[in-house]
């Protein structure tokens, strides 16, 4: 994964936004037409994360060069659950950036 960052609070008494590890965030299942295609890459994401946890926004800062890794990357962490940022204590809405990569092994990571 990339830098797990606060795109919107900073300062010594915050506490970054990360996955939530207490529920399941499938990966993105790696499209089907793009492995036959031999598409590969890393999607770099920038997920905006509300102060409830979810995703409510996520953009593609960096493209793998294929569109169809970049949308499956986008939807699948679109559906995940985070541990929002924290100022003193509350959550706050922040961004993060995710690396998604996509390998022909067949997984998405």
């Amino acid at each position: 994964m990339g830098d797990i960052g606060s795109g919107l609070v900073s300062g010594p008494a915050v506490i970054p936004a990360r996955p939530d590890s207490t529920v399941h965030n499938a990966p993105p299942a790696y499209p089907v037409a793009a492995a036959r295609r031999g598409e590969f890459g890393t999607v770099v994401l920038v997920v905006h994360i509300a102060p409830d946890g979810h995703a409510s926004g996520v953009d593609v800062a960096d493209s793998s060069g294929h569109d169809e890794l970049d949308r499956a990357a986008r939807e699948a962490v679109a559906k995940w659950q985070f541990r929002p940022a924290e100022n003193n204590g509350l959550a706050v809405a922040s961004s993060m950036v995710i690396d998604i990569h996509f390998n022909l092994t067949g997984k998405a990571r």
